[in-house]
């Protein structure tokens, strides 16, 4: 099966908004808890808006077989010293994860961010989440420093990470 990776149209909302419930249900890693997104308004839905709406922000999708599977956003501030860095959120259903995927969106947004005269790209990522780490270094993001105790998570506090890479900055 082919997953085909582009950047998502106005028709992907309604699609976009149930792969982010989906993926709520499939991972503890994104801090929604299953059903917290939709007890909260449309959050995804408004994300969307959000990011179609300015032309320095994007959301990546895979695709497979007309469902969306995964997903990969850059999302820059609206303030002009802040523009030139995207906040990057990432999440490919378990059923496709290994597939390579994760790393195909990477590269589209990154060659897509380059385009569009960004600098730095920056995430988040919990502590524990030493999958998703192994997959940002291997994409050339570095370690950058720790949020202490920011999330709650199953009844303890977490730490978060960040990372961040510069655009057009080679991996390791």
């Amino acid at each position: 099966m082919t997953t085909r990776i582009r950047e998502i149209r106005a028709s992907d909302r309604n699609a976009y908004r149930t792969l982010r419930s989906r993926l709520d249900t499939e991972s503890e890693m994104w801090g929604a808890q299953p059903g917290e997104r939709e007890r909260l308004g449309d959050v995804a839905g408004a994300q969307f808006d959000r990011i179609l709406g300015d032309r320095r922000s994007a959301i990546f999708v895979a695709e497979r077989l007309g469902e969306l599977v995964g997903f990969l956003s850059l999302e820059t501030a609206p303030w002009q010293s802040l523009n030139r860095t995207a906040a990057l959120m990432i999440g490919v259903r378990d059923s496709q994860q290994g597939e390579g995927i994760a790393t195909r969106l990477f590269t589209t947004a990154e060659a897509w961010a380059a385009g569009a005269g960004l600098h730095r790209i920056e995430l988040l990522v919990m502590r524990h989440n030493t999958v998703a780490i192994g997959l940002y270094a291997k994409m050339g993001y570095r370690e950058e420093g720790i949020r202490r105790e920011s999330s709650y998570l199953a009844g303890e506090y977490i730490n978060e990470v960040y990372m961040a890479k510069l655009v057009g900055e080679a991996g390791p």
